[in-house]
C-alpha cells in the first residue's frame, strides 16, 4: 500500500469513527427529554402563590412586624405571570433567569395601633394597603453526570433581586392636633446572593423530572438574615419543541434591613402550584 492510499485510508476511517460517535450521542440525547440536551429553553406559566408578607418599618423607636394579612386585610393569595429561562453555553455551564411579580391590595378598620415608617395609624380607623414584590433571579451553574444518560446534577451561584413596594394610607394620631389623613410608602431593591443546586432525571424521551433549591444566610452590608427556595415538578414533552410543565414551587425571606431605602425588618413567604408552556431549541 502506498503512502497516498494510506492517507486517504486513515481519513475515511476518522470520519467513519466521527459518523458512529455522533450518532450514538444522537441516540443517547433522543432516547431523554429534551430539557436534557438542548441548547435554550423557556417556560411561561401562571404561578398561583400563597402569601404571608410581614414588615416592620423603624421609625425613632423600632415597633412590632405589621402582618399586612391579618392587619389590613391583603389578600393572601393571587394568580400571577412566571417566567424562565435557561441557556446551557457549553456542555458543563448554563445561564438561568427567572422572574414573577405578584400585586395586592386591602383594607381594614384597624384593630389596635399601627407604627409605619415613623407614624401611628389609629386604632378604629379605616386604612387601606398595598403591597407590591418582584422577584428576578439571575444563576450560573455547573452540570455534573454529565457521563450518566437521564442524570443531570448541577451547583452554582446566583443572585436574587427583590423590589419590595408598601403603602399604608389612613388616619395618623399627631399628638396635641386632631388626628389627619397620611399616605406612607417605602420602596427598596434588595440584592441577594445565594448558592443553588438543581437535579433532574429523565427516564423517556417525554418526560422529565427536576428539583432546585436556592440557599442563603448572610450577614452582609446592610442586610441579614436568609433566604430559602425551591422547586419540584415534572414536565411532559408534547411535540419536538414543546412541553407542559407542573411544579411546586416555595420561596421565603427573613431579612432585618439598615439602608437608606428601609430600615427594619422583612418576612415573607410565597408557595404554591406553577402551570407552564416550556419550549425547547
Amino acid at each position: 500500500m502506498n503512502i497516498k492510499n494510506l492517507q486517504i485510508g486513515t481519513c475515511l476511517l476518522t470520519l467513519s469513527l466521527c459518523g458512529v460517535a455522533t450518532a450514538q450521542s444522537s441516540t443517547i440525547a433522543d432516547s431523554y427529554h429534551p430539557l436534557m440536551s438542548e441548547t435554550f429553553s423557556l417556560g411561561i406559566g401562571a404561578f398561583g402563590p400563597r402569601k404571608n408578607f410581614e414588615l416592620q418599618v423603624d421609625g425613632t423607636t423600632p415597633g412590632d412586624n405589621i402582618d399586612f394579612e391579618q392587619a389590613l386585610n391583603l389578600e393572601d393569595s393571587e394568580t400571577t405571570l412566571a417566567i424562565n429561562f435557561r441557556w446551557r453555553y457549553s456542555r458543563n455551564w448554563s445561564l438561568f433567569g427567572q422572574y414573577w411579580s405578584t400585586d395586592s391590595e386591602g383594607g381594614a378598620v384597624l384593630t389596635q395601633n399601627i407604627d409605619f415608617n415613623g407614624e401611628t395609624f389609629e386604632a378604629g380607623t379605616f386604612a387601606r394597603t398595598g403591597v407590591k414584590n418582584t422577584v428576578a433571579r439571575i444563576f450560573f451553574g455547573r452540570s455534573f453526570l454529565n457521563n450518566t444518560p437521564g442524570h443531570e446534577l448541577g451547583l452554582g451561584l446566583g443572585l436574587h433581586v427583590m423590589e419590595i413596594d408598601a403603602f399604608i394610607e389612613g388616619q395618623v394620631i399627631v399628638i396635641g392636633f386632631p388626628s389627619q389623613f397620611q399616605h406612607e410608602s417605602v420602596s427598596a431593591p434588595l440584592p441577594l446572593p445565594n448558592l443553588g443546586a438543581w437535579y433532574m432525571y429523565s427516564w423517556s424521551p417525554k418526560w422529565v423530572a427536576q428539583a432546585r433549591v436556592d440557599w442563603l444566610s448572610v450577614d452582609l452590608g446592610d442586610y441579614s438574615g436568609g433566604l430559602l427556595g425551591g422547586m419540584v415538578g415534572v414536565n411532559y414533552q408534547i411535540s419536538s419543541t414543546f412541553g407542559l410543565g407542573f411544579s411546586y414551587n416555595v420561596f421565603g425571606i427573613d431579612l432585618d434591613a439598615n439602608s437608606s431605602d428601609i430600615r427594619g425588618r422583612i418576612e415573607t413567604r410565597q408557595s404554591g402550584p406553577r402551570l407552564s408552556l416550556t419550549a425547547s431549541w
